[in-house]
């Protein structure tokens, strides 16, 4: 029987390029109105819980937006692949299923201020449809008392309407 030979061939250097240790994350804090619907979420859960309910869509809802909050959007919240066009360019928003949460962040004090989480779902047209919601009350003028000046986020011109403004926020 003929023996094999091993080759040893040397290992190769790695090419991969050196990753950057991870920046710290960016403090979250919610207006009172997100908080409600937060806390919301949070009872919806429980009570299904108290009747028994393991795992049910309000389990499901709770913990995306619980993974959003505290951990998707404190890692990178001024990601362009979040951020929101045309009047309302200087928001974010993420998808999580149907559901939809606005935010504003500062890059200079690492600060991101939720403003608002959808209770309704995503249905492009309709009357509740989140961005129409997000787009009306960002026109009020409802946000800048909990955005510091320092922000330098400018309101969106009276003329912008929500339709508008949902038409180009998909």
């Amino acid at each position: 029987m003929a023996k094999s030979r091993k080759t040893h061939r040397k290992a190769q250097p790695s090419k991969q390029k050196p990753v950057a240790a991870p920046s710290a994350l960016y403090e979250v804090e919610m207006i009172p109105a997100a908080e409600n619907v937060y806390k919301k979420l949070y009872q919806n859960m429980k009570d299904a819980e108290a009747r028994g309910e393991e795992s049910s869509s309000h389990h499901t809802t709770f913990r995306m937006v619980q993974e959003a909050i505290k951990t998707i959007i404190p890692r990178n919240p001024i990601d362009r692949s979040y951020g929101l066009s045309g009047p309302l360019s200087n928001y974010f928003r993420i998808k999580k299923g149907r559901m939809r949460i606005c935010w504003a962040a500062n890059s200079t004090t690492r600060k991101v201020t939720i403003l608002f989480i959808s209770e309704t779902m995503r249905k492009e047209g309709d009357a509740n449809d989140p961005y129409n919601i997000f787009t009306k009350l960002v026109m009020s003028g409802k946000f800048q008392q909990f955005l510091s000046p320092s922000w330098g986020i400018p309101q969106p011109p009276r003329s912008f309407t929500a339709t508008a403004g949902a038409h180009q926020i998909q």
